[in-house]
């Protein structure tokens, strides 16, 4: 089993290994909300990101459609401004609810079912000898959930590294 699983990684990451343009990236974010990233290149400046986070003792998926912009080059590599937006839905587990300035305590922990939407701007570093970026975004999201009826998080950064294939 394990022969097969490794053949299959070697046939995803090999063609990339050659190739110029790199339709797809693989990393982790760090920040206030961590995650494991997978974003898919439709074109050059255009492409789609999804992530799957741990916050708030929960699991949130987001999926982001983002567009790229160059802002320099150098013999290192380019920079990149990336901005888009997306919905996102998940669960938290919490032991309280909050509305306004009151909280509610459960006394356990209970599943609370979330959806909301996320805005996204990033400055993105690409390398051009070895196939992995490095970057800062601002995440910001709002969201409806049991565990706070409606939230705001306008203070969400990160920094991430991604791998290019």
């Amino acid at each position: 089993m394990m022969k097969h699983i490794y053949i299959l990684m070697l046939l995803c990451v090999a063609p990339g290994a050659f190739s110029q343009f790199y339709s797809k990236e693989a990393g982790v974010r760090g920040g206030y909300t961590s995650a494991i990233t997978f974003r898919v290149y439709l074109e050059e400046a255009l492409s789609y990101e999804a992530q799957m986070s741990y916050r708030g003792e929960g699991l949130i998926f987001n999926m982001i459609r983002q567009r790229h912009q160059e802002l320099g080059m150098d013999r290192f590599g380019n920079w990149r401004f990336i901005y888009g937006f997306g919905p996102h839905a998940g669960f938290y587990r919490t032991d309280r609810y909050r509305i306004i300035f009151r909280e509610i305590y459960f006394g356990r922990k209970v599943f609370t079912p979330v959806i909301g939407f996320d805005g996204y701007a990033a400055m993105e570093y690409q390398m051009e000898e070895i196939p992995v970026s490095f970057g800062v975004d601002y995440h910001p999201f709002m969201e409806i959930s049991l565990r706070q009826v409606f939230g705001i998080n306008p203070w969400d950064f990160g920094i991430y590294l991604k791998y290019r294939f």
